[in-house]
């Protein structure tokens, strides 16, 4: 069992498959331009599978892959069947923005997905163009109801932007009525370089606010006390909807992650800074002893919490912006 130096079990695990990806969502691609590690240093997906049999020798049983687009690995498949395979591993999960799920989300299932969580920021095609600057709105909406036809768990991501309207907020709220998936509100967060400022931030607070005026929410039956969403059933409806308030509320004294990059190191927290390689350590065929070591020593380095719980927008003492010194969301995996 893995336990951090504030008392939190560490149980999840997140793993970047690659940071490429075919949509430049402005959450995500730095002002700046992206400069990606070279693929060659991906890790296999041999590597991957052996890193988390390890990690599941110290109690680490729920995995979820993300990206960039993992579903750009031309081995995808392969990768959700190995780990799925391992004992160790009790629920299974994938971040995607849906271009490619589609006709993937058959054998997906097959191959022993249990969840998929769909990026999906607006349900007007125009504003998500200008959002994830892709024309692939409708590939992702197919993709939704291909997910939810197969059986899959469904969660829509929306990043709460400036400029997301009331409207737009009551007809996720409809979709979540509707159909059995769950929506979830996300506050936009500085890991995208110097293209995050606060004013584009949307609080959380706004966006509940704006959902309880289309449905009525019901606090869930069923909480994840160690989830960063506050979740409600809808009265009369089907589905849920969320909240991740990760600036203004923060959930750091539940957190119970750490994060394997696509080039093999492992973060203990989006914004410390803190990482241990263990890529060289897979390539190398290094001993078992070594990598549970490395995954120890990754959970020893997690913080209480970010530093954005005392400065929720990210301002420095002097009032400039801190956000330029954090890692970039593509490069570690959401």
């Amino acid at each position: 069992m893995l336990i951090d130096s504030y008392g939190r079990r560490i149980e999840h695990l997140r793993i970047s498959l690659t940071e490429l990806c075919n949509f430049r969502c402005v959450y995500c691609v730095p002002g700046e331009g992206l400069c990606p590690s070279p693929s060659a240093l991906y890790l296999t997906r041999e590597e991957i599978e052996r890193f988390v049999r390890l990690a599941g020798e110290l109690g680490i049983t729920r995995i979820r892959l993300t990206g960039g687009e993992p579903l750009l690995r031309q081995d995808i498949l392969e990768i959700v069947r190995c780990l799925k395979g391992l004992p160790t591993v009790h629920d299974l999960s994938l971040t995607t923005n849906g271009s490619h799920l589609a006709p993937l989300a058959k054998p997906l299932k097959e191959a022993g997905l249990d969840r998929v969580n769909i990026s999906l920021d607006s349900l007007n095609p125009w504003r998500f163009r200008e959002v994830a600057s892709s024309p692939f709105y409708w590939k992702v909406i197919e993709s939704v109801f291909a997910a939810l036809g197969e059986g899959l768990k469904v969660k829509i991501n929306v990043v709460a932007l400036r400029g997301l309207t009331r409207e737009e907020i009551a007809a996720f709220a409809e979709l979540a009525f509707l159909y059995p998936l769950e929506v979830r509100f996300l506050e936009f967060m500085p890991l995208c370089g110097t293209a995050w400022r606060p004013e584009l931030v949307l609080p959380i607070k706004n966006v509940r606010s704006a959902v309880k005026e289309n449905v009525e929410l019901l606090e869930d039956d069923r909480p994840r006390l160690d989830q960063p969403a506050q979740t409600f059933r809808i009265r009369g409806g089907k589905g849920k909807v969320g909240f991740i308030a990760s600036l203004t509320e923060s959930f750091c004294d539940q957190c119970s992650r750490i994060r394997l990059s696509a080039d093999g190191r492992i973060l203990p927290c989006l914004f410390s800074g803190e990482e241990v390689s263990v890529g060289d350590l897979l390539r190398r065929h290094a001993p078992d002893e070594e990598i549970l070591e490395a995954v120890r020593e990754a959970v020893k380095r997690k913080p209480r919490g970010n530093r954005f719980r005392e400065r929720p927008f990210g301002l420095g003492e002097d009032g400039d912006l801190e956000v330029a010194r954090n890692p970039l969301i593509r490069h570690i995996g959401g």
